[in-house]
């Protein structure tokens, strides 16, 4: 009578344990999708806020006289870099901030083609330079320049 109920207790121990085992892999692979979904939303989150951000360039750009004077009258926290290059830097919700706090930077190069205005935005993650997005926009401007 003693040897049918130990064959009873270790077969409910094994059964537990595989249950647990079971339990324990679904929750990893649970915990896994999680952490993808997480990361794919940080991501989207930070393309439409740079697709956002870079049509607003190119709608300055199209809405003034077109040239970077105009286009930095409306961004007076921008830093002006070379010819015809400016940066502005957005902290981690978007928002203008200065080059101390920022997490995104958006590079504006305008260059002229005769009587056209070309800009590119790009849209860049400082922590590892990973480029977000970028736009290209043009404008006639009717006048020849440059």
């Amino acid at each position: 009578m003693n040897k049918y109920l130990k064959s009873k207790t270790s077969l409910f121990l094994m059964e537990l344990i595989i249950t647990i085992l079971l339990f324990a892999a679904c929750g990893a692979v649970c915990v896994r999708l999680f952490v993808t979904s997480y990361v794919m939303t940080i991501d989207t989150i930070e393309l439409n806020e740079s697709v956002s951000i870079a049509q607003g360039f190119a709608e300055v750009m199209r809405g003034t006289d077109g040239d970077i004077e105009s286009v930095l009258e409306q961004y007076p926290s921008a830093v002006r870099g070379g010819d015809g290059f400016f940066e502005v830097f957005y902290n981690e919700n978007f928002e203008i901030c200065d080059y101390s706090d920022a997490v995104y930077v958006s590079d504006v190069t305008m260059t002229p083609n005769g009587a056209i205005q070309n800009m590119e935005v790009r849209m860049v993650r400082l922590r590892d330079y990973k480029e977000i997005y970028t736009l290209n926009a043009t404008k006639y401007m009717n006048r020849t320049k440059g």
